[in-house]
């Protein structure tokens, strides 16, 4: 079958930062899912679609984002497991400031993914694969329960396994 399902999770580290932000906001780790399912074009290419799930808890508040992207997934040697991926879509984020409020928020946001990786077993109904991405989540301007933060940007940075399902 072309048709093919990755499902995997690894580490994440999250950084949210604006323009006009007055502190440097710091990196915080966690764990992350990601589901990928898909479909092989050629020995070279596939498209997928990309659901990238990263929950946070932290002192300042929760955060709980949910990236689905379209992709495109490309391995410059037909013969090796080697890839490159990247895509955009959209980004669900709920919770990115708790302190600023007491209601949840909950805002939509660009998604862009970029990554690479390795593929093992690649031609076996059953493989897997290691692999490295960064989800970026364009907010704009962020509402808040206290008033609208511009310009923020949330980066998701990963490290992964998955099992891959043909």
């Amino acid at each position: 079958s072309r048709l093919w399902l990755v499902a995997g999770g690894g580490m994440a580290t999250v950084r949210g930062d604006c323009q006009t932000c007055e502190v440097d906001p710091p990196y915080r780790h966690t764990g992350s899912v990601l589901v990928d399912v898909g479909y092989r074009v050629n020995s070279q290419m596939d498209v997928a679609a990309d659901v990238f799930w990263v929950p946070l808890t932290a002192p300042d508040g929760k955060l709980d984002a949910v990236h689905i992207n379209g992709v495109a997934q490309f391995r410059p040697w037909a013969g090796r497991g080697f890839f490159l991926k990247g895509g955009a879509g959209v980004a669900l984020l709920t919770n990115w400031v708790d302190a600023a409020g007491t209601e949840p928020i909950a805002q939509k946001a660009l998604s862009v993914v970029v990554g690479t990786g390795w593929a093992f077993r690649r031609d076996e109904r059953v493989g897997w694969q290691v692999l490295f991405t960064q989800h970026a989540g364009a907010v704009g301007d962020l509402q808040t329960d206290s008033g609208s933060v511009p310009d923020v940007i949330g980066n998701f940075w990963s490290v992964g396994v998955g099992l891959v399902f043909r």
